[in-house]
């Protein structure tokens, strides 16, 4: 039997017209998760006024409302990211709930472990479902799941038998099967990893002012391995004519990052990105490309090793077996490997591998 308090932290989540699901992920500062298109009117893709409902120990249908507004969002389908942290406000009523409930995550999911989504969608008429099962797959930052998930259960808990958070339900557009077949799939879970991965773009290990991980040692542990470091870009700037993004640093050089897998490691969109003159971009001159971030996997295609990104200057650590992957990011690990072009390779130095 799933205890109360679990079932209490997975809401009802209504903004505008728009109806969905949601897990509180944080006690203190009242943060929740859900899916921004929840959160967006997708006519204007701007975000309106939310409510949010706690559920009845009884009827499992929310009985407890609170006002929230938007934190950050992100809606981005053709890559999979729609993500929105809202934050509690208001009660609307002079009951609230005395201590809020919430769930902390687990980002070490293994294929065939047990699992329950817990959510609010439409065929259960507004009272909370779970339905069970087990994951049968972990790819490219994709909870797969035999358990059903149906309209409406967007933003809705994938939930572990320890009952902690492994994924939200969403939508899945797009997902490449085998190189260069991508297929249509109706819903599945985000890899909590993914959204972690999402939220960091804002600042080193910036998830951990939202979620609590029920592992924080094991999921921290690879940061012995590489040394974060910030782009101190004084701006991020393109010209009108060409695509590419410099990031202009304070001592008047520019360093360019060589293609938008690498951009997206660093940066959540490109909404901070300034349109210049050629005339403004000349005075920079230009050092480098900029490597992936600190952390992350990658590997080429011509090299059938894998490695992580140590520093900001490129250095490569192989990552010499598959045990050793699966211990420091988990089964889901291919998942996050970034691909680095052959002619971006000579931007990477060869360090000590990884033991």
């Amino acid at each position: 039997t799933t205890p109360f308090s679990i079932q209490q932290a997975v809401v009802w989540v209504h903004c505008g017209n728009r109806q969905g699901s949601g897990v509180m992920i944080n006690e203190e500062k009242g943060y929740l998760l859900t899916n921004a298109h929840i959160l967006l009117n997708l006519s204007t893709l701007l975000p309106e006024s939310c409510e949010v409902g706690f559920v009845d120990d009884a009827t499992l249908k929310p009985k407890i409302f609170y006002d929230a507004s938007f934190v950050k969002y992100i809606f981005d389908e053709n890559n999979n990211k729609d993500f929105a942290i809202l934050k509690l406000t208001k009660p609307q009523q002079d009951e609230k709930i005395a201590e809020l409930p919430f769930l902390k995550t687990d980002e070490f999911s293994r294929v065939n472990d047990p699992i329950s989504i817990m959510a609010f969608p439409s065929v259960n008429k507004g009272k909370q479902l779970i339905t069970n099962g087990t994951i049968s797959g972990l790819e490219q930052g994709i909870v797969k799941t035999n358990a059903v998930i149906s309209p409406g259960a967007s933003g809705g808990a994938g939930i572990d038998s320890n009952n902690n958070l492994i994924g939200i339900a969403t939508r899945i557009l797009l997902r490449e099967t085998s190189p260069g077949v991508e297929e249509v799939v109706d819903y599945e879970l985000v890899d909590i990893r993914s959204i972690i991965n999402w939220l960091d773009t804002f600042g080193e290990n910036a998830h951990d002012a939202y979620i609590t991980h029920a592992d924080f040692e094991r999921y921290h542990g690879p940061t012995v391995y590489f040394t974060i470091s910030n782009l101190n870009c004084s701006m991020l700037a393109r010209t009108a004519s060409e695509s590419g993004v410099y990031c202009l640093k304070p001592d008047g050089t520019r360093f360019v990052f060589p293609n938008s897998t690498t951009y997206m490691t660093w940066f959540a969109d490109y909404s901070g990105v300034m349109t210049v003159t050629a005339d403004e971009l000349a005075p920079y001159r230009l050092a480098r490309n900029i490597t992936i971030k600190p952390g992350t996997l990658v590997k080429i295609a011509t090299d059938p090793r894998v490695y992580l990104v140590s520093d900001i200057d490129g250095t490569l650590r192989w990552i010499q077996n598959e045990d050793k992957a699966v211990e420091l990011f988990g089964e889901g690990w291919a998942g996050f490997v970034k691909d680095v072009p052959d002619t971006f390779f000579t931007n990477y130095q060869m360090g000590y591998p990884v033991q």
